[in-house]
Order: structure tokens, then C-alpha cells, then sequence
């Protein structure tokens, strides 16, 4: 798997390259060498030989420029479409004074034409500091390249992604390729960015390694490496061996939430599961999950756990190995005293997930105040209530404010979506999942992850690695599901039932 890196540390690699002996302009030139063996690959491939290169005003059209001359050189028809007028960057007026005389420059005024005569199309537009909208004159270039039948190629990016974010401008062109250099860009693994690039061909341009800021990396989750993360099961072993799992769940409305965490515990592997909860729910799952032990606890007038719980769930926690809080606990003031109560005089392990989020909005600094390693599993608008901040805001900034808020209130923090993050102070790994599907957008797929998370602390694995277990195992369940049944039938059950079996497929 190639490098991941954000659009912060490619420009700040890039930049240092120059102290280790490597200089801006031979690294354009580098990149602008990976390309042209790419494209000419493909045009050998397919018989093809005209290229047209949407070339931009800024060092991602300087790539372009340098990369038409090698075409030219490879007997390839070349024709460039300078889209924001002459080139505006030092590198790319290097550049374009190095222009191959034989290369055809069109006024951007038959651009449109051009997209017809074209075998290929090269988007050397914007590059990685790229964000906002796709100018109105550009998006209606943009039409006419997405009606070509021709072959889209981006350099580095397709022109509309932001590299730091995953978003995506309306009239980005859906690219067959793009070829990324020295690293691929985290916002190229988001979407819906990702669905924008194509095959992702992934090229050295000779940056040095050391080049490269040493803060912390981000790993892309796959079968072997989640297959290295699992935890020993030895066949001497006994119950107590893989731990005990105290769940603090459900009321008297959400008692799906309470058994869906319950059981996706049970089967990823956790010795015991304790479900600590008001007496209508245990009633409700004691005579179909078995394989739990149950703690009745007080109820108030409404069916949510009383706070007068506290020191009861505080004791059991002395004996368990993880507590597991908030899958559909509900929120009223007794929820947020118990489970401030719980954070502060709770010594082992906590995995807070959805109303017990809800509930840390009033108090936040509760986390600063707590003996327990502490990891929470909010989706963007749990998070967004979190930090005050409107969903938008927080999903523009994800990556940033996740590092920040792990690193500031010393917490885990498994960021759930469509592609998941999970990111923690102890560990210098930032992992990333894009395993799953449209399958898990139901309500109890955070309740399923939030249990198979805290199931893995139990058992003894590090928090950060708890987490990347649990969200690949989730998301490589939704695909096994799809294979058989339609994405629109798969409920929470299904993925439980399924759990054995990807579980087998990952230790195999």
C-alpha cells in the first residue's frame, strides 16, 4: 500500500525536499515523467494518439506543460488548452518557457472542440490546494470533457477534489486514472472524492523520505494487517482468559440498541458481557440472548436508568475488563449525571458511544477529569454537537479536529462514516477504513460497532487498535452480506450472524 498523506504534509515534504538535495524543479520535472509513462502506457495500449492537456495556471499545469514535451518526444499529437490564461506560478513560467515548439496551444475559445478530437484528455488543472468551487468557465470546459468518449487522465487529482477533505466541486470530471505522486492524497480515500479518480496509479517522483514530516501516518486498513491486530486465542484458554465486558445500555424505548451491542460483544470474541440495564429491557433479551449475564438496575419514571445506579455499575466495573456506555441509553439528567459519575470513579477501560456522547455536550471536561482510558465512537453529528459546530463545519475540517480533540482531551476517537478514522495520543498510527457499504446506513450499525470495539478492549487490545479492528471487521461484514443479499435488506441481525464467518475469512 503506498504512502498516505494529507495535503498539509505533502506540500510540507515537497518544500523540505529542497534541504535534502532534490529541488522543486526536478521534482516537477519527476512528476511530470511519471505521467507521461502512464499516459503513454495506455495510448500504446489502446492504439491511441492524440492527447490534449487541460493545462492550469499553477504548478499542476507546470506538470502538464513539461509532461507535453515527453509526449511529444514519444510520437504522440499533443495539443494544450491553457484554461486560466498564461501560466501564473515560478514553476510553471519555467515551464511553459521550455514548451516544445511542436506542441499545439488552442485558445481557450475552442476548448469544447478539441474534447472530440482528443483520444485522451490530461486534467492538469488544480492540484492539491485546490478547494471551494470549480470556476463557471471551467465547469463548462468540464461538460464537454465528461460527453468525450476519450480516455480521462488526472495528474495528481481530477481538478474539483479537495486533497484534504474528500469533497468535490459540482462539474469535477469523473476521471479513468489518476496518476498521484509520491504519496496518495487522504481526500482521494474519502468520498466522494473516490469515486471521482479511478484506477489510482501511484508514482516515486524522488522526494526523500526524510523530506517528510515525521508527526504521525495514516494507514490504510487491510486483511493482513487487521489479521496481525487480533488477539491470541490459545487453545488452553478459559472464559476469563478473553475478558468480561460490562454494557451500560438501553432504556425502556431502545432496547434493540442494548442487544444489538450485547451480541455483536459476544461474538467477536469477549469472554463474558454483563448488560447493566432497567429491568423492561433485560425482561425484553434475557430469553433470546443466553449466552449474557444480566444486572437489573433502577429505573426513573420514564424508563431510563436512574443516576442512583452510579456506585452500583462502579463496583461491577472493579471485577470487568471494559465498560461499554450509552448505546440507547436515552438523555435526560440522570443520564448525564450517571455517566459523568462513571467517567470520574471508573478505572478500567470506557468506550462511550451515541447518547453517552450526547451527554459529554454539557460537560466535556469530564474526559480531563478521569482515571480510565477513555475512546469514544460518535458518527459527524454526534461529533458536531460535541464540538459546537454545525455538521458541515465539522466534515470540512474531520481530520483536523479528530487529531485535535484526541490530542487535547487525551481520548481515542474512532470517527465514524462512510470511510472511518480512528485516531489516539498513545499511538502515532492514524487508521483508516473504507471497508463497507450503503448496507450499514441503518439505524443499529454504530450500536454494532460500538460492541464489537469494546469486545476487543476487553480482551486486551490497545484502544486504537480495538478500534481499527472493529470498524474493518464491521465494514468487510456489509460486503460479505452484499455478495448474497441486496444492500437495501441488510439489518444489524444479518451482520451479527456473519460475524463468525469474516472473522474466519480474516484469521485464514
Amino acid at each position: 500500500m503506498p504512502r498516505i498523506l494529507t495535503a498539509e504534509q505533502m506540500g510540507y515534504a515537497e518544500k523540505n525536499s529542497e534541504n535534502y538535495g532534490v529541488s522543486l524543479y526536478e521534482l516537477m520535472d519527476n512528476a511530470a515523467l511519471s505521467l507521461c509513462r502512464e499516459i503513454t502506457k495506455i495510448a500504446y495500449r489502446q492504439n491511441l494518439k492524440n492527447i490534449l492537456i487541460l493545462a492550469g495556471s499553477g504548478n499542476n499545469g507546470g506538470d502538464g506543460l513539461v509532461c507535453a514535451n515527453m509526449l511529444i518526444s514519444n510520437s504522440l499529437n499533443v495539443r494544450i488548452i491553457l484554461v486560466q490564461g498564461d501560466p501564473r506560478s515560478t514553476l510553471a513560467n519555467a515551464a511553459m518557457s521550455r514548451l516544445d515548439k511542436r506542441a499545439e496551444i488552442i485558445p481557450f475559445s475552442g476548448a469544447a472542440a478539441q474534447t472530440e478530437w482528443a483520444d485522451i484528455i490530461v486534467d492538469a488543472v488544480f492540484g492539491t490546494g485546490f478547494h471551494g468551487d470549480l470556476p463557471d468557465e471551467v465547469k463548462l470546459l468540464f461538460s464537454a470533457v465528461r460527453k468525450s468518449k476519450s480516455v480521462k487522465i488526472a495528474c495528481d487529482l481530477p481538478s474539483g477534489v479537495n486533497a484534504k477533505n474528500g469533497f468535490v466541486s459540482d462539474g469535477t470530471v469523473k476521471c479513468n486514472f489518476t496518476v498521484c505522486f509520491h504519496a496518495l492524497k487522504l481526500g482521494l480515500l474519502l468520498s466522494p472524492a473516490k469515486e471521482f479518480c479511478g484506477e489510482i496509479i501511484t508514482r516515486d517522483i524522488e522526494i526523500p523520505s526524510q523530506a517528510e514530516p515525521a508527526d504521525f501516518e495514516i494507514v490504510k486498513l487491510d486483511k493482513e494487517l487487521v489479521k496481525s491486530l487480533l488477539p491470541p486465542r490459545p487453545d488452553n484458554a478459559h472464559k476469563g482468559t478473553f475478558g468480561k465486558l460490562l454494557c451500560v445500555c438501553g432504556c425502556l424505548d431502545y432496547r434493540g440498541a442494548a442487544a444489538i451491542s450485547t451480541m455483536s460483544a459476544l461474538r467477536t470474541g469477549v469472554g463474558l458481557v454483563n448488560l447493566c440495564s432497567v429491568k423492561d429491557v433485560i425482561s425484553s433479551l434475557s430469553s433470546s440472548i443466553f449466552e449474557a449475564t444480566y444486572t437489573s438496575l433502577n429505573s426513573d419514571e420514564n424508563g431510563f436508568i436512574s443516576c442512583d445506579n452510579a456506585d452500583k455499575i462502579i463496583e461491577l466495573s472493579k471485577s470487568s475488563n471494559a465498560l461499554l456506555i450509552g448505546c440507547g441509553l436515552g438523555k435526560n439528567a440522570h443520564i448525564i449525571s450517571l455517566v459523568k459519575e462513571i467517567i470520574e470513579n471508573t478505572e478500567i477501560p470506557i468506550i462511550i458511544d451515541a447518547d453517552g456522547i450526547n451527554c459529554l455536550c454539557e460537560n466535556i471536561n469530564v474526559l480531563k477529569n478521569t482515571k480510565a482510558k477513555i475512546i469514544l465512537t460518535p458518527h459527524p453529528a454526534e461529533f458536531s454537537r460535541l464540538l459546537g459546530i454545525s455538521v458541515s463545519e465539522f466534515l470540512e475540517n474531520r481530520f483536523d479536529l479528530v487529531k485535535k480533540f484526541s490530542d487535547e482531551y487525551n481520548v481515542t476517537v474512532l470517527s465514524k462514516s462512510t470511510q472511518s478514522i480512528a485516531v489516539s495520543p498513545e499511538c502515532k498510527n492514524v487508521y483508516l477504513s473504507d471497508a463497507g457499504n450503503s448496507s450499514l446506513s441503518k439505524g443499529g450499525s454504530g450500536d454494532l460497532l460500538a460492541g464489537m470495539t469494546a469486545s476487543f478492549v476487553a480482551q486486551g487490545v490497545e484502544p486504537i487498535s480495538a478500534c481499527a479492528i472493529g470498524q474493518f471487521v464491521l465494514g468487510r461484514s456489509a460486503e460479505y452480506l452484499s455478495q448474497s443479499m441486496s444492500k437495501r435488506s441488510v439489518i444489524a441481525r444479518d451482520i451479527i450472524d456473519v460475524l463468525p464467518f469474516v472473522l474466519k475469512e480474516i484469521e485464514d
